[in-house]
């Protein structure tokens, strides 16, 4: 063993004895701001909605966006 390897060892092993073994923090979390829509704004959305042509790329993306709103809410009311 390359002695250079052997003496770096000991000194992480002195370090733990003298400082311990290191404490791992949980991260913290941050949950993503949803801007919250007036009832006006929705209504108007929804009557945008009703009144073009149904696009399964509109629906993917609209379902898509109320899954991450509700996780996103999930995650302000868990903290």
């Amino acid at each position: 063993m390359n002695p250079l390897c052997l003496g770096l060892e000991v000194i992480l092993l002195g370090a733990r004895f003298c400082v311990g073994e290191p404490v791992l923090r949980a991260s913290d979390t941050v949950c993503p701001v949803i801007v919250e829509r007036s009832t006006d704004w929705q209504r108007a959305l929804r009557t945008e909605r009703l009144a073009t042509a149904g696009s399964p790329r509109t629906d993917e993306a609209l379902s898509e966006w109320l899954s991450l709103r509700d996780q996103a809410r999930a995650c302000r009311t868990t903290r």
